[in-house]
């Protein structure tokens, strides 16, 4: 137990404000408002509550990370809270346009509630395609990304097509940074179209679930062998890519319970294919998922129990001179060690919902995120912002001022929300206000009782163990560089 004394008796006015807990019960963990951290031994903790530290190794830490003031400390720390909240201004960067709900697979775990491929009322028409541009290059943002998601987004390559011939005209009327991606299965993909593609600069990102047995299991294609069309695709993509110096094709795992115990050979998979890492999702409870639940679903401590094996096997496998890295880890190291978050849309606080992203559904509905459109399709518009009209200012106007808007700014913003205002991890975690819905019916959910962040915690604490161990430490931190770099 601490010292209450000891606490009373600390020169608060010297000591810069903190959070802490104990660590693996031996050390403490203490962290600050800008993601700065420390381990600090049991006497070395009680030393610096009571103000014994003048004689200490790591004082000099503590002033550099901002534990301790000096003459420089409030000028450092809103420059570096400034820094870390960078985003904060910015409008909307990320526009995911769903050019229609068709597509060919038959996925276990669909979060978008796919129509069939004779349904062409759901593809996105050239009119409204025009006004979901004009309307993305009115946010105050001087970075654009657009990404075309489905369904299979090649199902209506015309207007992907469309949408990147008249974007990149209006970014260089209007001086604007503006980046392409492309999520799709694969098996529609033709020369001419990754030629067309790849020509314009669209970056190309696929599904794949593991090995043969596993992807196909996951991931039904009646017409083919899903594997090994996607596989194909991928090698070709990458060749083409690495021509234009676009570096590789990425790839989105989803777990489901068949996966848990197939770390090793979906990993293998992965680096059979010459991919860079992994990202580990879990499962979300949306589309054609929220039905099949009960047999793709698993406990969150048997994720975790994948997460923790899943990353071992990878720091094994970089120890043998094979860079390769695990994605979500990496956010979560970038949050830990730079100074400006990386804003990463699903790991930030306030939440990206309404105002760091927005998806426009084919038929210009405009929802709050990818997974607000897909409570949408599950007929529940809770997250809808606005309609699409002739007005693109006034569509954005209506987006960013909507309630949906301002309600998941409110509720993701973690300063003041009982439990993660005083938790150590509160520079890193982020709240999933859209599953909190789902699955409670609340947009505020108990810390305690909130799986997503229990699964952060975790990933969270393997992380900092690891980062006390030098050899672990070294492999982790080489995955924030690039590769031979």
């Amino acid at each position: 137990m601490l010292d209450l004394q000891k606490i009373q008796n600390s020169k608060t006015d010297e000591l810069g404000f903190f959070r802490f807990k104990k660590f693996d019960n031996k050390d403490y963990l203490i962290t600050n408002d800008v993601g700065k951290y420390l381990f600090l031994k049991d006497k070395e903790f009680e030393d610096l509550l009571s103000w014994k530290i003048n004689s200490w190794g790591q004082y000099d830490d503590l002033v550099a990370r901002g534990f301790i003031k000096n003459d420089t400390y409030e000028s450092r720390m809103s420059g570096s809270t400034a820094l870390r909240n960078h985003f904060v201004w910015l409008g909307p960067t990320l526009h995911m346009i769903v050019t229609t709900l068709r597509c060919n697979h038959k996925c276990k775990y669909c979060h978008a509630a796919v129509a069939p491929m004779t349904a062409k009322e759901f593809d996105m028409s050239k009119e409204t395609a025009k006004k979901v541009v004009d309307t993305i290059f009115y946010t105050n943002s001087p970075s654009l990304t657009i990404e075309f998601q489905g369904g299979e987004s090649l199902v209506n390559y015309e207007v992907v097509q469309y949408i990147v011939d008249y974007a990149l005209i209006k970014a260089s009327h209007l001086g604007k940074e503006l980046a392409f991606s492309l999520v799709s299965n694969l098996t529609l993909m033709t020369e001419d179209k990754l030629s067309r593609l790849l020509g314009h600069w669209v970056d190309i990102c696929t599904s794949l679930d593991g090995n043969q047995l596993v992807h196909n299991s996951n991931r039904a294609w009646f017409e083919w062998n899903s594997f090994e069309k996607v596989t194909y695709w991928m090698k070709r993509v990458d060749e083409e890519k690495q021509k234009r110096w676009m570096g590789k094709i990425g790839a989105l795992l989803t777990v489901t319970k068949e996966t848990l115990p197939k770390y090793k050979e979906i990993i293998d998979t992965y680096l059979w294919l010459g991919l860079e890492g992994i990202f580990l999702r879990w499962l979300n409870p949306y589309g054609f998922a929220a039905s099949e639940m009960k047999t793709l679903a698993y406990e969150t401590d048997d994720w975790i129990n994948f997460y923790e094996k899943s990353l071992d096997y990878i720091i094994e496998i970089n120890k043998s001179g094979t860079f390769f890295k695990e994605f979500i880890t990496s956010v979560y190291l970038m949050k830990i060690m730079s100074s400006k978050d990386p804003a990463f849309m699903d790991i930030r606080s306030p939440s990206w919902i309404g105002v760091g992203w927005v998806a426009y559904n084919y038929d210009g509905k405009i929802y709050a995120s990818d997974e607000s459109r897909m409570l949408g399709r599950m007929w529940d518009d809770s997250f809808f912002m606005t309609d699409l009209s002739d007005n693109p200012e006034e569509n954005y106007r209506n987006m960013i001022n909507s309630d949906v808007a301002k309600a998941a700014v409110q509720s993701s913003t973690l300063d003041g929300l009982p439990g993660y205002n005083e938790h150590v991890y509160k520079p890193y975690l982020w709240v999933d206000i859209i599953h909190n819905y789902k699955t409670t019916g609340n947009l505020y959910n108990p810390m305690k009782k909130d799986e997503k962040v229990r699964i952060q915690v975790a990933i969270l604490d393997y992380i900092f163990k690891k980062l006390q161990n030098e050899e672990d430490k070294k492999i982790l931190l080489s995955w924030l560089r690039e590769p031979n770099s």
